[in-house]
């Protein structure tokens, strides 16, 4: 699976697109954990227009390797994904606050030299 991950990465855009439709029209109808895996994977990848991380978790909660023994590899990745997906969410959250904050002070700015342009 991480020889498969690193593959992606090494990916131009289209054909990392053309895997994503393929992979999601294959788990789509047979639903398999490897396709479900695989799925979860493409759905990683850094700056891809299909992220969904609300998705993703959804996918894999529902997989069958989550029955799996704790110590089974599968449900480790399984968990790791979730975590690291759970640590994105977390940090995208934190990153819009403080833009959020950054805008706010700007505004506030901009305002400030507002007033002082009136004055003079």
């Amino acid at each position: 699976m991480l020889a498969y991950y690193q593959e992606l990465l090494g990916m131009p855009a289209e054909e990392l697109k053309r895997e994503y439709q393929s992979v999601s029209q294959a788990f789509a109808r047979d639903r398999s954990e490897l396709g479900r895996l695989r799925l979860a994977l493409l759905m990683c990848v850094p700056g891809a227009a299909w992220r969904d991380d609300a998705k993703l978790l959804g996918m894999l909660e529902g997989a069958a390797s989550r029955k799996a023994p704790f110590d089974s590899p599968r449900l480790q990745f399984i968990i790791l994904l979730q975590k690291l997906v759970m640590e994105r969410q977390k940090e995208q959250k934190r990153a819009d606050e403080l833009q959020q904050k950054l805008d706010s002070m700007l505004t506030i700015e901009r305002s400030l030299r507002g007033r002082r342009t009136q004055k003079k």
